[in-house]
């Protein structure tokens, strides 16, 4: 089942769950009002996508509880759940969606169709990751704090406005958003 495409540009910002600041510094970039950095197309004057309604874009919910699957539990908080419930320890973690309010278990946008996450440590080793199906995102490897994130997507990206100290993603990037994150991490 494909996931809907909305023509926005991807917002990705967190304000609290952050320290320090400052943008990845290429590309000529406009700020949003998320805190976040908007790089590529971001005037196709299309509608604010977080003044959306909540919504399971995929129609498909996750409903095998916390069965060991790297498409478990899409939305919710990876790391959190795996230093308590026995699975494997990751470094960094999280959902991509293609719209900015999905609930927690709706499954977001598949890694399949091209967009990537990734993620610069303090030391400056790159990390690029590729969602899965459910649009979950993970890694093992050791990242210097405090690093920076992006997504990109056929020519547009969002970097993160500020650099991040936790790896867990989806801790701030909830349906509502929590510590400044404006919601959900968009797809671009």
């Amino acid at each position: 089942m494909g996931v809907a495409r909305l023509s926005c540009v991807f917002t990705f910002a967190i304000a609290a769950c952050a320290t320090g600041g400052g943008d990845s510094g290429s590309p000529p970039s406009t700020g949003s009002p998320d805190g976040g950095i908007v790089i590529g197309d971001a005037g196709d004057g299309a509608p604010d996508p977080f003044a959306a309604a909540p919504t399971c874009t995929s129609a498909v919910t996750w409903t095998r509880g916390n069965h060991g699957s790297a498409e478990m539990n899409p939305g919710r908080g990876c790391i959190a759940c795996h230093a308590t419930n026995e699975g494997p320890e990751l470094t960094v973690a999280g959902t991509v969606y293609p719209s900015a309010h999905e609930p927690d278990l709706c499954d977001g946008a598949d890694g399949s169709e091209g967009f990537r996450i990734t993620i610069v440590g303090a030391d400056g080793q790159s990390l690029t990751l590729t969602p899965n199906a459910a649009g979950n995102f993970d890694s093992k490897a050791h990242v210097a704090l405090p690093y920076t994130a992006k997504v990109a997507y056929m020519g547009r990206e969002r970097a993160m406005g500020v650099m991040q100290t936790s790896g867990d993603c989806n801790s701030c990037h909830t349906q509502t958003g929590a510590n400044g994150a404006p919601g959900r991490i968009l797809l671009p």
